[in-house]
């Protein structure tokens, strides 16, 4: 057994790789999500087999859920399943023990930004929606994909969209300058409000 000054921890083998465990990981996911209870989960796997994203996570849902049970914090936090969630909330609606698992997935992705372990492309995209939303009021598509695609230095898919783009703006889909609401700055004061709520 070892011991880490912040969090006393054994260690788990998680496929080839082995993880320290937050023995307070559970309790922290819990206060977050303010009332729900997910020592509810008994590991039906009905949330894995209704997920639409599924195919292109590495665990899934259940085993997310079962590693936050044992306090597996670093591979959940770092792992792009909890990105790969789009909050269809299906998940939630069929679990039998009532748990809002969308949620859960939720408040995993704002521990992974407090921690720095937002590191995928999924991560990446999902905090420059977010920065649009908040500077505009509303989504500005173009804008969303040019700094998502220079961020990961990929110019050969911004190329790639480039035609759609500019048919989108012949067709009146997008505008050549992005929509902006009254209240913008209202809208990020509130976000941030909840964020920090989140994250303490």
């Amino acid at each position: 057994m070892e011991t880490n000054a912040e969090h006393p921890s054994v260690r788990i083998r998680v496929g080839a790789e082995q993880h320290g465990v937050e023995s307070r990981f559970k309790d922290e996911v819990s206060k977050l999500l303010k009332g729900a209870d997910i020592n509810m989960c008994f590991q039906c796997g009905t949330c894995s087999g209704t997920c639409p994203t599924f195919p292109q996570m590495r665990y899934g849902p259940r085993k997310i859920m079962h590693m936050v049970h044992l306090g597996l914090a670093e591979p959940v936090l770092a792992s792009p399943d909890i990105w790969f969630c789009v909050s269809c909330y299906s998940c939630s609606v069929r679990c039998p023990q009532g748990i809002p698992i969308a949620d859960v997935m939720s408040v995993l992705r704002n521990l992974s930004i407090a921690r720095g372990l937002a590191t995928d492309k999924e991560a990446s995209f999902s905090q420059i929606f977010l920065q649009v939303l908040e500077e505009h009021g509303r989504m500005y598509e173009p804008e969303v994909l040019m700094r998502y695609y220079a961020s990961v230095l990929d110019v050969e898919s911004m190329v790639k969209i480039a035609p759609l783009g500019i048919e989108m703006f012949r067709k009146r889909k997008i505008g050549l300058l992005p929509e902006r609401i009254a209240n913008a700055r209202e809208l990020r004061e509130i976000r941030q409000k909840f964020g920090d709520e989140e994250t303490k």
